[in-house]
């Protein structure tokens, strides 16, 4: 498996918004992205930093997404105070 981790910025009177605009897309784009096994938004009320972790059944099924990560960049791009990171890890250990 792999998962990817995506880490942002909004501002923090945003983070009740940004994550029910998480919440509402998410769903939609999951039957989209065959291999998608999980998401999990965090958030920090005080910082205003998001982390957001997907995992994957593997590296190529997080590649094959690409198309869905950058249309939930764009829908989410109205709460982002700077640009996204993205790293990729293969995944050692899910309890």
């Amino acid at each position: 498996m792999h998962a990817r981790v995506n880490t942002a910025r909004v501002e923090p009177g945003q983070i009740d918004e940004f994550a029910a605009a998480a919440k509402a897309l998410l769903p939609r784009a999951k039957p989209q992205a065959t291999g998608l096994n999980s998401a999990l938004v965090l958030g920090d009320r005080h910082t205003g930093k998001i982390v957001i972790v997907s995992n994957w059944d593997s590296e190529a099924a997080g590649d094959a997404a690409e198309p869905m990560y950058q249309q939930a960049m764009r829908e989410f791009s109205r709460f982002l105070a700077e640009p996204p990171t993205r790293e990729r890890y293969e995944v050692r250990l899910e309890i």
